[in-house]
């Protein structure tokens, strides 16, 4: 808890890659997500010579009635020499633990509105009652939701929206291949973790402005409220076809966004102890001044640092691996695989052959 406490201040929180901005909607509504045991999905496998790499795509989250046949990728792994992990990347302000226990009470103040409003107070009534449809269908009629500042409100339809249409508790990816990996006696090549930090000259300022509710943050919330149902669609759509082994409509369904243009059209979301607030920030607007302009923009300049280091380092250790080894499992996260940045076209650049499953 403490550790999220400190780590979460300035956290830009993006709907993970499927629910980038600006997405189309998709071509049929109420996807049903699969049940039952499912291939899960191909490998990619890069090779130079006869030295190959089998790398898994790793999407979440998954069917929570779906089970994983792991039969391929045991069978991979049981082959290789290594499994070799791409690094963790965290991007911290620099506040203590101290300083974070101190800060827990205005977090939570600003991540509800002024006492004695709602939802309701802050929004035109025809919108309220959009809400309200989306609010009783996934998360029951309670009082306490509609207290919640909209960042708030909106973070937990989505979760819970995910949740009714059985996107949760599916297997768990790293758990599955560790257990293969142990079980088969193959080494684990962990890289060090890409850690930067955020200074924040005024952590408490940040947390009081943003305790009123700016009118950017409504329309923000608004317009999302078109978006939810959508984007859940869309994640069911790339959760059936990881667990089918599609790779091609995993492709044509996944779209990355930037950080940067995830943020400017899109809310951002600022938590810190599990309390979370949101701030609308795009350019020209009344949020992109005050305390909490520079830390959001200093965190994205550091979490794009971040990420390109922890590309540099695995493509290093990627090449070192397919050098001394015959055979090595690697796992990426799905954007690192699909991007047309990511590691694998990396590699495709650098000289190595590149195979989609088929």
């Amino acid at each position: 808890m403490l550790r999220q406490l400190t780590a979460g201040i300035v956290c830009v929180v993006i709907w993970a890659t499927a629910f980038s901005a600006g997405q189309d909607a998709p071509e049929e509504l109420e996807t049903v997500v699969v049940i039952g045991e499912q291939p899960g999905p191909g490998l990619w496998k890069v090779s130079k010579g006869d030295h190959l790499m089998w790398v898994l795509a790793t999407y979440g989250p998954l069917p929570k009635a779906m089970s994983w046949n792991t039969r391929e990728i045991e069978s991979r792994i049981a082959e290789s020499q290594e499994v070799l992990y791409a690094p963790f990347v965290s991007v911290r302000p620099n506040i203590g633990m101290m300083r974070g226990i101190a800060l827990s009470s205005a977090a939570n103040k600003a991540s509800k509105l002024p006492r004695g409003t709602t939802l309701a107070d802050v929004m035109p009534t025809s919108d309220h009652a959009r809400w309200s449809l989306l609010r009783d269908r996934y998360l029951g009629k309670g009082d306490y939701v509609e207290t919640l500042r909209p960042g708030s409100a909106m973070r937990l339809l989505r979760m819970y929206a995910l949740r009714k249409h059985g996107l949760q508790g599916g297997p768990n990816v790293p758990e599955v291949i560790d257990d293969a990996r142990k079980k088969h006696k193959v080494r684990a090549v962990r890289l060090p973790a890409v850690v930067r930090t955020v200074d924040l000259e005024d952590p408490r300022g940040m947390l009081e402005s943003l305790q009123a509710v700016q009118p950017s943050e409504v329309e923000c919330f608004l317009r999302d409220l078109d978006r939810v149902e959508p984007e859940v669609e869309r994640m069911k759509a790339l959760a059936n076809a990881w667990s089918l082994g599609d790779a091609q409509k995993l492709r044509s369904t996944f779209r990355r966004a930037t950080l940067r243009d995830a943020v400017r059209e899109g809310c951002v979301h600022l938590s810190l102890g599990g309390a979370v607030m949101s701030a609308r920030y795009e350019q020209g607007s009344s949020a992109n001044t005050g305390p909490t302009k520079k830390p959001i923009e200093d965190s994205l300049w550091h979490a794009e640092q971040a990420a390109l280091q922890a590309q540099l380092d695995w493509l290093k250790a990627a090449q070192a691996a397919l050098a001394r080894n015959k055979s090595t499992f690697a796992v990426l996260g799905l954007a690192d695989v699909l991007g047309p940045d990511g590691h694998l076209e990396k590699l495709r650049e650098l000289g190595y052959s590149v195979e989609e499953p088929r």
